[in-house]
């Protein structure tokens, strides 16, 4: 058959001739694919939504077939068109998707036929060039946003965090902030998303601060007193406030009124963990010792008791009256996060160790800059390793 017969006859032929597309199909010659080919562009393009499940895995098996053997202007034609055809066999597209990504890329882009579970799988098993262009995708679910962060490389979570349309769950950010003490590039593109929560914020700027601090000191001639007294200045003024529902401002007031007064302070205090009021507790020991409050809160229910030893120390608390103190905390923890309960020994053995003196230095330096140093903890104990 010449090649003006090939073209009459499909020019002829009716809108979907099964028996002459295969006998098309087995022809070899470069003109005769070109013909199937265009025949098959025409026919998605006319009429995607018309063809019958036997049409579409009749298309289905002779692309599969085909699609290397095309020429590259019309295979990538053919391709950009079943991307965007919603009704196409779901293994022509998964077949697609896995191949090399000059085919894939329309597809992974784009196709509506892949399911999250078809993306989770081609991000956990293809290659970095599969994983940047699943990153790039419209309407991410959290579900998928969370494998990319996981499972990707630093460039693809970027290219994560810079899709607006992705959906990023708050757990997902969480863990994005953490590994952000170390990956520079993410700083720019987390600020920026509408998700990230007002603790997180406040987690990300110390990460950014601390990193920033280190830099500048490495590479200018600059006293690092003078530079941490205008990071201080700028972590104040970026700080967000928590909420205040009327029983906080009241917590405040009465931790105002006898914050002054240190025995009576620690004794509030303690009645206060006794009854299980520990908004009061924090508003006291905030304004007793000067820190902040997300700081003590943070210390109230930390796995182990160091830190709180050093806050009931520099309150003035015996050891009897500490440990009853961690007996305490201990029952709200294992309610609050199923943690287990700390040797009383151990935790008295490092209260006695704790000078008065020791622990007010400690809570000085707390007081100052509790985000930015424990940042800077951090990033120094992550060079040390």
């Amino acid at each position: 058959m010449t090649k003006n017969e090939r073209d009459s006859a499909l020019s002829d032929a009716k809108p979907f001739d099964s028996h002459y597309l295969m006998e098309l199909a087995r022809q070899r010659s470069q003109e005769s694919r070109a013909a199937l080919a265009s025949f098959m562009i025409d026919l998605l393009g006319d009429r995607p939504g018309a063809l019958t499940d036997t049409e579409r895995t009749l298309l289905s098996d002779i692309l599969r077939t085909l699609i290397f053997k095309l020429e590259r202007s019309i295979r990538d034609r053919l391709v950009q068109l079943l991307a965007d055809t919603g009704d196409c066999p779901h293994d022509l597209i998964w077949f697609l998707a896995n191949e090399p990504i000059e085919i894939a890329y329309p597809i992974l882009l784009r196709s509506r036929v892949l399911r999250d579970e078809d993306l989770i799988e081609l991000v956990r098993h293809k290659a970095i060039e599969h994983r940047m262009t699943i990153a790039k995708r419209p309407h991410l679910s959290e579900t998928v946003s969370d494998i990319i962060a996981r499972v990707g490389e630093s460039d693809v979570i970027v290219e994560l965090l810079r899709n607006d349309t992705a959906a990023i769950a708050e757990a997902t950010l969480a863990y994005l902030v953490e590994r952000a003490r170390t990956e520079r590039r993410f700083h720019e593109p987390l600020v920026k998303r509408a998700e990230l929560t007002p603790e997180l914020a406040r987690k990300l700027c110390h990460w950014v601060s601390a990193a920033l601090r280190q830099y500048i000191l490495t590479n200018w001639d600059i006293s690092a007193n003078t530079l941490d007294e205008n990071l201080d200045s700028v972590l104040r003024d970026v700080e967000i406030a928590a909420g205040d529902d009327g029983l906080e401002g009241k917590a405040d007031a009465l931790a105002d009124s006898i914050a002054s007064d240190k025995e009576r302070l620690k004794r509030l205090v303690i009645s206060a963990m006794a009854a299980g009021d520990v908004r009061l507790v924090v508003a006291l020991i905030s304004k007793g010792l000067g820190l902040r409050k997300v700081l003590v809160r943070r210390i109230l229910f930390e796995p182990t008791s160091e830190a709180l030893a050093i806050v009931c120390t520099a309150l003035g608390m015996t050891v009897k009256e500490f440990l009853d103190f961690v007996a305490v905390t201990a029952g709200m923890k294992v309610e609050v996060a199923g943690g287990g309960v700390e040797d009383p020994a151990v935790a008295a053995d490092f209260f006695n160790r704790v000078s008065e003196e020791t622990a007010l230095t400690v809570i000085s330096h707390w007081g100052r800059r509790p985000g930015f140093l424990g940042a800077l903890r951090d990033l120094e104990t992550l060079q040390d390793e």
